[in-house]
């Protein structure tokens, strides 16, 4: 199976059998208030399918078995100490955009092109739709991105030339362009991705695209996420609302 239908969470902190089915295949928003269990059902979720068998609590778990990845984007809002938020995010992002033995990163998918000259024009139309979706945000900061060809770097200048590094971002311009390099580097290819409050640091402006961009950069990606932010699903997704309530029943 490609996505999630069903997720069953039994004896949750001894007190919830956690039922969720018929999941959307698309987008799927959790909301609710705080300290009902959006965080940690995210955390379940995760942990049930990235852990090695045996130490991901599947005995307390039914759920959909799954043939892709699930990818977990977790709140940027974790480290209360602002520079530790900020050299968190610019980790974050470094690991999705340099040359990385460990994952997939935007440098090692710009290089398949090189490497593979029958692949070159799909992954040159793929990095166009993202340089396009990327300054859709960014104009409004009068930044556009690019590469440095001579660093094989993402770099964005500003409107009278000037170069700007990522590391001189902001945070909320680290956190969309960590989740939007992230859902591009799926590669067009069915996965699971789990954010836990994405709307954090960004714009509002932004918060109201995010899903739009996201389904347009993989549409085959099934989001499950958080939030608290009216403005993540006003733009027509307000039909995938979940309310964390309804799934929690008193054992």
């Amino acid at each position: 199976m490609d996505y999630i239908q069903n997720f069953d969470y039994h004896d949750l902190w001894n007190k919830y059998n956690v039922i969720w089915h018929h999941l959307n295949k698309d987008v799927n928003i959790l909301v609710g208030i705080n300290g009902k269990g959006k965080t940690t059902l995210l955390n379940v979720i995760n942990e049930y399918y990235n852990s090695k068998p045996g130490k991901n609590n599947s005995k307390h778990i039914e759920a959909t078995p799954l043939d892709c990845p699930v990818v977990y984007i977790q709140s940027a809002d974790v480290p209360s100490d602002v520079k530790k938020k900020n050299s968190q995010l610019l980790e974050n992002l470094l690991r999705v955009v340099l040359q990385n033995g460990k994952q997939e990163s935007f440098f090692n998918y710009r290089m398949r092109a090189l490497n593979y000259p029958e692949m070159a024009q799909r992954i040159s139309e793929r990095i166009e739709l993202l340089f396009r979706e990327i300054d859709g945000y960014f104009s409004q900061t009068n930044k556009h991105v690019e590469i440095d060809k001579v660093r094989n770097l993402l770099v964005f200048r500003e409107q009278g030339g000037d170069v700007i590094e990522l590391e001189m971002l902001s945070a909320g311009e680290k956190q969309l362009l960590y989740i939007l390099l992230t859902v591009f580097l799926m590669d067009d290819k069915p996965t699971v991705l789990l954010m836990d409050e994405p709307e954090l640091s960004l714009h509002i402006e932004w918060q109201e695209k995010l899903i739009k961009s996201i389904r347009l950069l993989n549409p085959k990606c099934q989001i499950i996420l958080t939030t608290h932010s009216p403005s993540i699903f006003v733009s027509g997704w307000e039909s995938k609302l979940v309310y964390i309530e309804d799934l929690f029943i008193k054992i």
